[in-house]
């Protein structure tokens, strides 16, 4: 735990590493949902698909609520039984991402103008003033709030971890004091009117990256370390009744999105993140992806290494493929690859999306495994560089 007062001793790092291989596979289908959702919104925008498309951004919201969940499960188990004071927290933390975050933000505040349609280089010093605001907002690109959302996450996590300590025993009042908060932080978004006058229109434009959005997945990640026996022990009990429950909920959340929309017109509204109607499904969703995950884990530990490679190879280069699928997007759009997957399926948004997706999914782990090879990997993809190995004849 990050603080100076004693924690219970903690099972050997190894033990930790292996309780968080169900948070690397969950992880790497979040980070495949998030290029997924990113190919359907750029690609699929006609009125004889739209409202499909919404309908899977929608469901693909998902992501954003799991990344946090996973984030601080992970967190929590990084730092069980490890005498960190909070400043050596943040400065490995923050190391991490910080460096990242500005070189992607500088990526794409110059690429954006290079690559994207009616956007021309501004003057010098607006180039600079808007590269500030968007360093400060997250804005650059349309994934980089989510690294804004982790670094809230650890500047806070400290003083959430000793929340948690002291309130451990009551986890129910934690989960329902956090709903309470999200559910009110999303109705309030949601509902009230955009205020019209600055610096207010500004402030409220950004507030679904400030931290009260997530406030409940925040509670589930750090609950679900701290009682991960008795959570996989309790699901596992309950397998059926929280299949069907999660079900129900995504039905829920998906009939409140087909009441809200008619084919050919989606009011933007009925897309958002934080429409309270969908927080059923996004709690569903990340239970799901989380069982599913545990029972992958199971397999492992019978011997069946089933994917395990896989979810190896994909760990390490999630962040990077985060970080460079949309400049990927930008540039098989310039390219007109867009124009060609409309050409060869025009009756098939479906097919359409999975080949985009293939694609760029396939030259952004070619661009991230690259990298990874060079001194910048680090200031990159956040990842230490990786050796060629020559082989020996």
């Amino acid at each position: 735990m990050v603080t100076t007062e004693s924690v219970p001793a903690a099972p050997p790092a190894a033990a930790e590493a292996e309780r968080a291989l169900p948070a690397d596979l969950t992880r790497v289908v979040l980070f495949l949902g998030v290029v997924v959702v990113h190919c359907v919104t750029t690609i699929d925008y006609t009125p004889d698909v739209v409202r499909g498309a919404g309908m899977a951004s929608v469901l693909l919201h998902v992501t954003r609520y799991g990344f946090v969940a996973v984030t601080l499960f992970v967190l929590v188990l990084s730092v069980r039984g490890r005498s960190m004071t909070a400043t050596q927290f943040w400065r490995k933390r923050f190391g991490l991402i910080v460096v990242p975050f500005l070189v992607w933000t500088l990526v794409y505040s110059v690429t954006d103008h290079l690559l994207v349609g009616g956007d021309p280089f501004p003057s010098p010093g607006r180039f600079l003033g808007d590269l500030a605001r968007t360093a400060v907002t997250g804005s650059a690109k349309y994934q980089l709030y989510f690294l804004l959302v982790s670094m809230q996450v650890y500047l806070l996590f400290p003083v959430l971890s000793r929340l948690v300590a002291r309130a451990g025993d009551r986890p129910w009042w934690i989960l329902s004091a956090a709903g309470a908060i999200q559910l009110t932080a999303f109705a309030f978004y949601q509902y009230v009117p955009r205020p019209s006058a600055e610096p207010w229109d500004t402030l409220f434009n950004h507030m679904w990256k400030l931290l009260p959005m997530y406030a409940l997945f925040v509670a589930i990640g750090m609950l679900a370390a701290l009682h991960l026996d008795t959570v996989s022990a309790w699901l596992r009990a309950h397998l059926v009744p929280v299949v069907l429950l999660a079900v129900a909920s995504g039905a829920f959340s998906i009939g409140a999105y087909v009441r809200a929309t008619d084919p050919g017109v989606v009011p933007p509204r009925a897309t958002t993140a934080w429409n309270p109607l969908y927080l059923p499904w996004f709690v569903a969703g990340v239970t799901l992806l989380w069982v599913a995950a545990m029972f992958w884990d199971d397999l492992r530990s019978a011997g069946r290494h089933v994917g395990r490679r896989a979810v190896s190879y994909a760990t390490v280069r999630a962040f990077g493929v985060f970080a460079a699928h949309p400049l990927v997007l930008d540039i098989l759009a310039r390219a007109g690859f867009f124009d060609l997957l409309r050409s060869w399926f025009p009756a098939s948004a479906t097919l359409r999306t999975v080949v985009l997706a293939a694609a760029v999914l396939a030259i952004s782990l070619l661009f991230v495994d690259v990298v990874l090879r060079t001194p910048i990997s680090r200031w990159v993809v956040a990842r230490d560089r990786i050796r060629w190995v020559p082989r020996r004849g």
